[in-house]
């Protein structure tokens, strides 16, 4: 399975400051699954997801927004307006965590 990203978060995602992905909707991943993270369909990284779980998205915590790559929920808000423009804090999303195992 490949977890898609823009170019713009590649940095962040090697470095380690994002260390999970917000999306829109329930996704049928599972802890314990090995996912390649990938940029226009080619992988830059695999990784092991850690962690998923199914809520609204202003049930995120802060601690969920900080891995995510952001400082607050309005800053991670503007940015997943930018990928889903009517995306609101009532939608469910799905929060997947991982750790890096190749890059």
């Amino acid at each position: 399975m490949m977890i898609h990203f823009l170019p713009k978060y590649v940095r962040s995602v090697l470095s380690g400051k994002k260390r999970a992905t917000v999306r829109l909707g329930r996704k049928g991943v599972k802890p314990g699954m090995t996912v390649y993270l990938a940029v226009g369909g080619r992988p830059f990284a695999k990784a092991k997801v850690v962690k998923v779980s199914h809520k609204k998205l202003k049930e995120l915590s802060p601690e969920e927004i900080k891995k995510e790559g952001y400082s607050s929920f309005k800053e991670l808000l503007r940015e997943l307006r930018e990928i889903y423009p009517v995306i609101s804090p009532e939608d469910e999303v799905t929060y997947i965590e991982w750790r890096i195992l190749e890059k």
